[in-house]
């Protein structure tokens, strides 16, 4: 039990190591009110990531089944199109120099709404590549533990996946007073490849919505589209890769 306990919090730490949302954090810290900002971010994040876990520690087939008409439909890929092509076009009209970027001044109730709101995009989008996740997931269910364990277990997994940027939010709180001056022209460097950084994420996610998207309708018509029986999307196609096995 020990053991498993270490194993599953190895797993955390290896999976906390999440490119985007350090970056997207670093991003973030650049603007006004940026605890508020951090803490709407991540709770996106874990509100997704942990309920993508739940589902597949209680066995996700029966909740594909349930509600397999309903996620691959055609009204849910169309709010899916519309919304990767909006972040999309973001991402390359956007001034990746700054100034009062949206992104960057996002406050209030309907800016930390759309924080969140971008948490779980983008998790969701980079969910079939959380290999630690999934090798965790395996654990619990191996340990076989009463259910609210294990579910406060993976609580705690996600908990310790979104400490890198609530660590920046601390180090960015101690020391930005007193480094400012000193580092001026690096904080610059940093802020600004905190902003390209986190429009390259904007667009790739977007290009992978639409694209998912224009399969699911066959490019309406203007390009072939072959993929296996039964399989309507790339997205489909990962999750029954990753969820129901070869």
């Amino acid at each position: 039990m020990e053991s498993s306990l270490i194993a599953l919090g190895g797993l955390a730490l290896i999976d906390c190591i999440n490119p985007s949302a350090i970056v997207v954090a670093l991003y973030l810290l650049t603007g006004e009110r940026p605890a508020g900002k951090i803490v709407a971010y991540t709770a996106g994040i874990v509100s997704i990531y942990l309920a993508l876990g739940v589902l597949l520690l209680l066995g996700l087939d029966a909740a594909l089944a349930r509600w397999n008409d309903l996620l691959w439909s055609r009204p849910a890929f169309a709010v899916q199109g519309v919304l990767g092509v909006a972040m999309l076009v973001y991402s390359i009209i956007a001034d990746p120099k700054g100034g009062r970027n949206r992104l960057q001044g996002l406050s209030g109730a309907t800016g930390f709404a759309a924080l969140y709101a971008l948490g779980g995009v983008i998790t969701f989008a980079e969910f079939s590549t959380a290999l630690p996740y999934f090798a965790a997931i395996g654990l619990l269910t191996y340990m076989d533990l009463p259910v609210a364990f294990s579910v406060g277990l993976l609580l705690g997994y996600n908990v310790i996946f979104v400490l890198p940027p609530y660590l920046l939010l601390g180090l960015h709180l101690l020391f930005s007073g007193r480094l400012e001056t000193r580092f001026d022209s690096l904080k610059e460097r940093l802020q600004r490849a905190g902003r390209e950084a986190a429009l390259w994420i904007f667009g790739i996610v977007g290009f992978y919505l639409a694209f998912d998207a224009l399969v699911y309708f066959e490019f309406f018509g203007l390009l072939p589209v072959n993929l296996p029986e039964g399989i309507r999307s790339p997205s489909e196609a990962l999750i029954k890769r990753y969820f129901d096995g070869p």
